[in-house]
């Protein structure tokens, strides 16, 4: 299942559920929570000292003038609007609405805070709040905790992250630690005194363990690479470093989004009874309508979806998470079988048998004397990136860990790696067959123990040098912590989030395989 298709379903799902009123109230909200992260863009955060260059960042990630230089605004977030529109809330409370987004007479008004709407593209993926305080350490604290609860992806914008900047960001909760950016901006200037490396070298040693990563980044030649004409001058974004920033939010971005679409496929199948019967109630209301005065479209458009099945939702949840992406076989023609034949819900188990076999009829193919080579075995089919990766240049390899390719005892751990948390579903198949009730305990425990072989393993493994690396045993670590919390909890539906920290980790990997 693609990563569209699945995140279609998920979304199509909770909607449903949550429009039924049918879900446990505990449940609810939760459910409301995942549905209006996936339907709404990612908050993007600009933080960082006064003249640190957030604006000239937030103009280049939305690929327009928004603040010209020269003139300063308050904190302002910056969302999508099919007309332009600018509300700015003064000092006394009150505020004005401008039907158009003039920075000028917005200056003029002196505003606390402004929201800007414009009709961008780049806003119906990112919302982006730009974070303006006085050169003062306690109001930039406070600012951007303030921030912190308002964003997802948080960009820390510095010219030499000083033990001040530390400081403040040493404080902020660890959840937008996980997910933010260090960037050294003016990077033209570092360059043009022959500073570059030394300056970027002694940021990312201070700076590395608290951030996903550190990037250098010259805002006013990112944007000069784009033409009058729309198109860009790839080169020069390069270089620039734009092309690593916009490619590693870009990432940071699909992987919110995908992180949210496993947290609603657990709920669902947390949940599949309660989401069955909503289907069984739009199936009877579908039944209600008179077909006969239907056209043959409307009642196609009208009629429901199969039934999803109910039972065995750990099974499912497993054979989804870690069955591999192997190539679709051609379809075989084969006689419909009568109604009551075979029941509509997929085997778990033989499935995961099925695949099982396949790979050792694979391997058993492979190990047998052929009179010539056999072909090569289909690579792992992952869902494509937002866009290209870049090429790395020669400014960017010593920050940017996205633009690097893996280097061969990374990758080759990383297969190793994807392939035993594959195969580790005929393990878990042993358990839910043997352990009846106690099952789900058993998959927790069994999944508990094979992160921390995967732990094991990436320490001892890899290149120790490839950044790639380094953050692939931080994501098996914080999941082994996790993983151990939910064997804790003894709670049968923890064996469906256990099993949901090997997906993430699995598609994690093949993403930068894929890079």
């Amino acid at each position: 299942m693609s990563k569209q298709s699945l995140g279609t379903r998920v979304q199509s799902e909770l909607q449903q559920a949550v429009d039924s009123g049918l879900l446990p109230e505990s449940i609810h909200k939760k459910a409301e929570d995942i549905l209006t992260h996936l339907q709404k863009p990612v908050r993007l955060a600009l933080m960082g000292m006064p003249e640190s260059g957030k604006s000239s960042l937030m103009n280049l990630l939305v690929a327009n003038d928004v603040i010209p230089k020269g003139v300063s605004l308050p904190t302002l977030q910056l969302l999508y609007g099919e007309t332009e529109q600018a509300t700015c809330t003064l000092p006394d409370g009150s505020k004005k609405v401008f039907g158009t987004v003039d920075p000028a007479a917005i200056a003029a008004l002196s505003p606390v805070f402004v929201e800007l709407r414009m009709p961008l593209a780049a806003l119906k993926k990112i919302s982006i709040l730009e974070v303006v305080a006085p050169e003062d350490s306690n109001a930039i604290h406070r600012a951007s905790q303030w921030a912190a609860k308002r964003t997802d992806v948080a960009l820390w914008c510095t010219r030499g992250y000083s033990q001040e900047e530390q400081r403040i960001w040493s404080a902020m909760p660890y959840t937008i630690k996980d997910h933010a950016f260090c960037l050294v901006t003016h990077a033209d200037f570092l360059k043009s005194g022959g500073m570059f490396e030394a300056a970027v070298g002694a940021i990312t040693t201070a700076a590395s363990d608290d951030f996903k990563h550190v990037l250098a980044i010259s805002a006013p030649q990112a944007i000069s690479a784009r033409r009058a004409d729309g198109t860009v001058d790839k080169e020069t974004m390069r270089e620039s470093g734009g092309s690593a920033l916009i490619s590693a939010v870009l990432k940071e971005v699909e992987r919110g989004r995908q992180a949210a679409v496993d947290s609603g496929d657990v709920l669902l199948h947390q949940h599949a009874d309660v989401i069955a019967n909503i289907k069984a109630q739009a199936a009877a209301t579908v039944s209600d309508v008179d077909v006969g005065e239907a056209e043959p479209e409307a009642i196609a458009e009208a009629s429901p979806e199969p039934e999803q099945p109910t039972e065995a939702a750990v099974e499912d949840v497993i054979v989804e998470a870690l069955e591999p992406d192997l190539p679709e076989e051609p379809p075989v023609e084969e006689p419909v079988p009568a109604p009551a034949a075979k029941p509509a819900a997929r085997d778990a188990i033989s499935r995961l048998r099925e695949l099982a076999a396949r790979k050792n009829m694979s391997r058993d193919a492979a190990a047998a004397p052929a009179p010539k080579p056999a072909e090569p075995e289909p690579e792992p089919v992952v869902a494509a990136e937002p866009e290209p990766v870049p090429e790395p240049t020669e400014e960017s390899t010593s920050v940017d860990a996205e633009v690097l390719p893996l280097q061969p005892e990374t990758r080759e751990a990383y297969e190793h790696v994807i392939e035993t948390i594959e195969e580790c579903g005929a393990d878990l198949v042993v358990a839910m067959e043997e352990h009846g009730d106690k099952a789900p305990a058993e998959v927790i425990a069994l999944t508990v123990a094979h992160i921390r072989w995967l732990c094991d393993y990436l320490n001892e493994n890899g290149d120790d040098t490839d950044p790639f690396m380094k953050r692939a045993r931080d994501t098996a670590y914080d999941a082994a912590d996790m993983a151990q919390l939910m064997e804790l909890e003894k709670r049968d539906s923890a064996a469906l989030e256990a099993v949901t920290l090997l997906l993430q980790i699995k598609r994690e990997l093949q993403a930068d395989l894929a890079a």
